[in-house]
């Protein structure tokens, strides 16, 4: 059920008041619709949203008003072990509440120090883009992965496998493997980079050096887990929040790196998101999007599973 909770009249001096646009839909997000992860309801959903500045606290800089950003959902302190070792992301401050998530919503108000000003995209819905996408940097950058010269593939090709696609596609030469169930979502894949993915075949044996599992399920880490090559990286970027998987008895044989992803790194990749997406986003790659009103979040949720396009946006418009 949806609630409306009125805005404060009073902005605090280092907050910005943000009229919201799009908000991506993120397998997390469902997670705790559906029950499968309960940390506490009622509770706050949507944290791959944009929009733009409609006020600023008299401390704010350089933020102002009409400024369109994006919004980063984690907090680094800068000072502890963590943030000074280039792993912001695992602050040791990081649960301090200057967050909440409510991206689906008109308004939010937040610290400015969690925004990033965007460029002057084509169109407005990519800034929901780039926090998953920032993600899929994030796991690009732990795999060491080279395309011309390791054999790689990605499990899943919802939100964050599409998304990790096409920065690998964007950002190096070479070619990818991708499998998912739903075929329609790896053909779409494909129509955009004809000569450069192939599509794995679930009757073909083959291994891969690298392997990001981005299924979301306990299945997919199996898979993955057998997709391995020797001395391979199996790149885990899925949370498994209803069916935690077991590791396979003769895994360790293959003596794997295996690697999870926790957010979105030390938040750089956040910067490299907005401007991948400036350069590299065509209009051809919407084909991979939906685009569903905030009314029918609920059949969102619902339908999650059933809605075709690789990623799934609420619009605010």
């Amino acid at each position: 059920m949806l609630t409306c909770d009125a805005l404060s009249e009073d902005l605090p001096p280092d907050f910005v008041r943000i009229r919201i646009e799009f908000c991506g839909v993120c397998g997390t997000d469902r997670s705790f619709y559906v029950g499968h992860r309960d940390e506490g309801y009622p509770i706050s959903l949507g944290h791959e949203h944009c929009g733009t500045i409609v006020a600023v606290g008299d401390q704010v800089r350089p933020y102002q008003a009409g400024d369109f950003v994006a919004i980063d959902p984690n907090y680094r302190c800068g000072s502890c072990h963590y943030c000074r070792i280039g792993a912001g992301h695992l602050c040791e401050r990081a649960t301090i509440n200057r967050y909440s998530n409510r991206g689906y919503a008109n308004f939010i108000d937040i610290e400015a120090s969690y925004l990033l000003k965007l460029p002057e995209y084509r169109s407005r819905h990519l800034g929901a883009l780039i926090e998953p996408l920032s993600v899929a940097i994030n796991a690009a950058d732990i795999s060491k992965c080279t395309l011309a010269d390791e054999a790689t593939l990605v499990l899943g090709t919802g939100g964050i496998g599409t998304l990790l696609v096409f920065n690998l596609l964007e950002t190096q030469t070479g070619e990818i493997w991708i499998y998912d169930k739903a075929h329609s979502k790896m053909a779409a894949l494909k129509d955009l980079y004809p000569s450069r993915i192939k599509i794995l075949d679930s009757a073909d044996d083959r291994v891969f050096n690298v392997v990001f599992e981005a299924t979301g399920s306990s299945d997919g880490f199996l898979h993955g887990c057998a997709r391995l090559a020797k001395l391979g990286r199996l790149i885990v970027v899925s949370r498994y929040h209803s069916d935690e998987p077991a590791i396979p008895d003769r895994l360790p044989w293959k003596q794997p790196n295996i690697y999870f992803v926790h957010l979105n790194g030390h938040g750089d990749s956040f910067v490299r998101a907005a401007a991948l997406m400036k350069r590299s986003w065509r209009p051809d790659h919407d084909h991979l999007l939906s685009f569903h009103p905030l009314s029918n979040i609920d059949k969102v949720f619902t339908d999650y599973e059933s809605i075709p396009e690789n990623k799934k946006i609420i619009s605010m418009e």
